[in-house]
């Protein structure tokens, strides 16, 4: 389902392009202005590159000698974007390294992660795939393994899921920078806040380099009579300085 996902997902950035614009934007910026922070320049590690929409390619190709991609499937039309730059390598690659062994067994078995952290990278990015990762898992639970585990063993797996991505990032040896949703808004078409979800409660999270709103699914994208909005946070972890 990974392939129809992604295609989705184009599909929905196109109807929302205006709406996401400033969040692509804060994104790119972000992990512009702390290139800085790399430990060198021989390559840049991105985890969910998806698209491309909120990686600054041209940038990371300029600076430096590899860029290496990662992602649970990469598209075409995405390949065919960058493939003026000739330092860009793709990997198909299941970043929670637990799908396989929910399919092949059938248990909630969680992990952290341990792919590409022996290699010696200037720079590890993961962009909008960390709130991503359980829901894919928790479609797949729900849908092929229906009534087979507790919801609250559901829930728990699907919190160590985010949790372990965030002790995989701090597992490099190199700077990571986060980007990630970390609230979730409902309004209605007056812009009175309805609901509000904090997506993290259970992860202790250093205090963000930037903030900023990202106006997820204006109506009727979500709803036809409610938006959703996001916070979407970006933290820097494991600074090679004291800061």
């Amino acid at each position: 389902g990974h392939l129809v996902e992604s295609i989705s997902l184009i599909e929905r950035e196109q109807r929302c392009s205006k709406a996401w614009l400033p969040h692509r934007t804060h994104c790119k910026n972000f992990i512009t202005n702390q290139l800085v922070n790399a430990k060198h320049l021989k390559s840049v590690l991105v985890l969910g590159s998806g698209p491309l929409h909120e990686i600054p390619i041209e940038i990371l190709s300029q600076k430096f000698a590899k860029v290496v991609l990662v992602d649970i499937v990469h598209l075409k039309s995405t390949k065919k974007s960058v493939q003026h730059l000739n330092n860009i390598e793709f990997v198909e690659h299941d970043i929670s390294e637990i799908e396989l062994l929910l399919k092949t067994q059938n248990k909630l078995i969680a992990k952290t992660p341990v792919a590409f952290t022996q290699i010696d990278w200037g720079l590890v990015l993961s962009v909008n795939i960390m709130s991503q990762l359980p829901i894919h898992l928790d479609s797949y639970i729900k849908g092929k393994l229906k009534n087979k585990f507790k919801n609250e063993d559901i829930d728990q797996y699907l919190k160590d899921v985010t949790t372990n991505h965030l002790h995989y990032l701090q597992s490099f040896n190199c700077p990571a920078l986060l980007i990630t949703d970390t609230e979730t808004s409902y309004y209605d078409r007056q812009e009175v806040l309805l609901q509000l979800d904090f997506n993290y409660s259970h992860l202790n999270l250093s205090r963000p380099r930037d903030e900023w709103l990202w106006n997820v699914a204006p109506i009727p994208e979500f709803d036809k009579k409610i938006a959703m909005k996001m916070k979407v946070s970006a933290f820097v972890i494991n600074t090679l300085n004291s800061h």
